[in-house]
């Protein structure tokens, strides 16, 4: 058996990041569970590069789609069509950007834990009328009051969790600072550098 610290520090990282659950890392990294478990058990080694890749792969926040451009319909139940949208998601952290029936992008909203809640408040939002170029001149009677009635498209992203750092944040920034969304207010904010952890 060979025990060494990259096997002390895999144990470590198997068990504090994947919950003890070699499938998982597996299916994340790419690697063979025979293969983990040999790590695991010290009876081989992992290299340096691979050690420093699954903590990469257990520490560094990750981005996936959740559904791009799904059809929503303001006539329609919200949260059902939410539930749908997102699926089993629905408690995530992430992205999600709302689209008009040209598939304009209209805004674009982070949720630091709970897709489901936040996409739902932002849609019930109300629409200030500078906002409404293509408006001004329609009674109020006959413009649209909330965001769902403007809505046509709703995507969804996971963008991952870190410990240090609101990572939705920062995308959403990134993404404000490019596209510059209708009804967003914020244009987006980027930090320098990372925040440092407390000594």
């Amino acid at each position: 058996m060979i025990s060494n610290d990259r096997t002390v520090v895999l144990k470590y990282f198997v068990q504090q990041y994947f919950d003890n659950d070699v499938k998982q890392v597996a299916e994340i990294t790419g690697y063979k569970e025979s293969q983990i478990k040999n790590w695991l058990e010290g009876k081989t080694q992992p290299q340096k590069a691979t050690l420093k890749y699954i903590i990469h792969c257990a520490t560094a926040p990750e981005f996936y789609i959740i559904n791009e451009f799904f059809p929503f319909d303001n006539s329609k139940a919200l949260q059902t069509q939410i539930k749908e949208l997102l699926g089993n998601r629905y408690k995530y952290a992430g992205i999600y950007a709302f689209y008009d029936a040209f598939g304009n992008l209209l805004y674009v909203g982070k949720a630091s834990t709970d897709l489901l809640t936040e996409i739902q408040d932002a849609l019930k939002r109300t629409i200030p009328v500078e906002k409404l170029p293509n408006f001004k001149n329609i009674g109020e009677k006959d413009r649209p009051q909330i965001r769902a009635e403007l809505v046509k498209y709703i995507s969804a992203y996971y963008v991952g969790e870190t410990e240090f750092s609101d990572y939705p944040k920062h995308v959403e920034s990134l993404i404000l600072r490019i596209s510059k969304p209708l009804f967003n207010k914020i244009k987006g904010s980027l930090l320098h550098h990372a925040p440092k952890p407390e000594e």
